[in-house]
């Protein structure tokens, strides 16, 4: 069957077409009866289009000079929607009052629809969409708006993007802002500037070069906070690391390790496993499961549990610290790159703590701690406490300054909690 011709710069007024078609360029296309064009086979576009109806083919081609400044070049205006069974490729801009399904989309300049139903689609440009998107694999060069959910796999955008939430379940790089304004899952998220996660959103890794809002609750199995991160309600995480700064209104909950190498604060409380800080910590109360290593600043109003507790050399302890086993100045590594220069910060300062509680307190050489309670006490040369309280042995080296001298006592007052 021969092909149907539109030539160009023409008007033409099409019904069902059994086969391909074939359009000039600046051709206009019109629905014969009701409001809907049907192509069966492919249907081919030389430069800029107008169709002003539904349009349905096999697949669809529209050729042209590419899309930039100035008058349309290869542009594509659909008004209604388009339904290519296969691939939909268009080499310039498309403006498509409704929306879009098709096997593949790609298009190399701008795209504006109602919603896009595909299993991979690729944007050279911009793209904008009212409803929803559902594909696989996403790619846009330029910057993505979508105000409905989207549905994907993958997602990559070279620019910002803005969604209305959804579910993105590989991953998520984005290189400029990236916010959505419902509650989003997601896999693995990269993101280089600014990222603002809706309320209840849930992920599974979260990757932060820029400025991370939690706009309220909010869970990932794993973050890592290379900027500025900041939660206004409670935040999860299995693990969570925070080279840069971390501030959290809500409580924060660790269900297995915690590296504070940079800075964090928070007026409530924080519960993990394991404890790391070669930075600074500020929070109400700290309470950890495992093991706490403090090789940098931490304060806290109401006290820091931990099962055992290692305060590195030269760091500071606002507020009491409670352990079945405590070691006050204890040279620590780290590692890595931020734990060496969080100890070349505390080379030749003396290790300063409030009151510790504990089963066995050990305060090593040049350290100082305010009060100390514990059934087993060691201080050695160099150190300075005030009161010492013990139940079953206190060791006190000579030249260690104690204010009282140590006292054994029945009953150790209670902990803080």
């Amino acid at each position: 069957m021969p092909d149907a011709i539109v030539a160009a710069g023409s008007t033409a007024r099409l019904g069902k077409i059994n086969g391909d078609l074939k359009v000039g360029s600046n051709a206009k296309i019109l629905a014969e009866s009701g409001n809907r064009v049907e192509v069966t086979g492919g249907a081919h576009f030389d430069g800029p289009v107008n169709i002003a109806c539904d349009f349905e083919c096999g697949k669809m081609r529209v050729t042209g000079k590419g899309f930039g400044p100035g008058p349309a070049h290869g542009d594509v205006k659909v008004k209604g929607s388009l339904l290519v069974h296969g691939e939909l490729e268009i080499d310039a801009s498309a403006e498509v009052d409704g929306g879009i399904t098709a096997e593949r989309v790609d298009i190399g300049g701008h795209l504006e629809s109602k919603s896009i139903t595909s299993k991979g689609v690729r944007i050279g440009g911009h793209m904008e969409t009212e409803g929803a998107l559902e594909a696989e694999d996403v790619d846009v060069g330029g910057h993505m708006r979508v105000d409905g959910q989207v549905d994907a796999a993958n997602l990559r955008v070279g620019g910002h993007a803005d969604i209305g939430g959804g579910n993105i379940r590989e991953a998520i790089q984005v290189r400029g802002h990236f916010k959505t304004r419902g509650k989003l899952s997601y896999g693995d998220f990269h993101v280089f500037g600014h990222l603002s996660l809706a309320a209840g959103s849930r992920g599974k890794s979260l990757n932060a070069l820029g400025k991370v809002e939690f706009d309220g609750d909010g869970y990932c199995k794993t973050i890592e906070v290379n900027g500025v991160a900041r939660a206004s309600g409670n935040l999860e995480v299995e693990n969570l690391k925070v080279n840069g700064k971390l501030e959290v209104e809500g409580v924060l909950k660790v269900a297995d390790k915690l590296e504070v190498l940079g800075s964090m604060e928070t007026t409530n409380e924080v519960e993990c496993e394991a404890l790391t800080v070669g930075g600074k910590l500020v929070a109400d109360k700290v309470a950890s499961t495992g093991r706490a290593d403090l090789g940098g600043e931490v304060g806290t109003d109401r006290g820091l549990k931990a099962k055992e507790i290692a305060v590195g050399t030269g760091s500071r302890v606002k507020g009491p610290i409670i352990g079945d086993v405590v070691e006050v100045g204890k040279r620590l590594d780290l590692g890595g790159f931020w734990g060496q220069v969080s100890n070349w910060g505390s080379i030749g300062r003396m290790t300063k703590v409030e009151d510790v509680y504990g089963m066995d307190v050990r305060i090593d050489r040049y350290s100082q701690a305010k009060n100390i309670y514990a059934e087993t006490v060691r201080v050695q040369s160099g150190s300075m406490a005030g009161e010492i309280q013990y139940t079953r042995e206190a060791d006190v080296s000579d030249g260690v300054h104690l204010e009282r001298p140590p006292r054994k006592v029945e009953v150790l007052p209670d902990f803080p909690f």
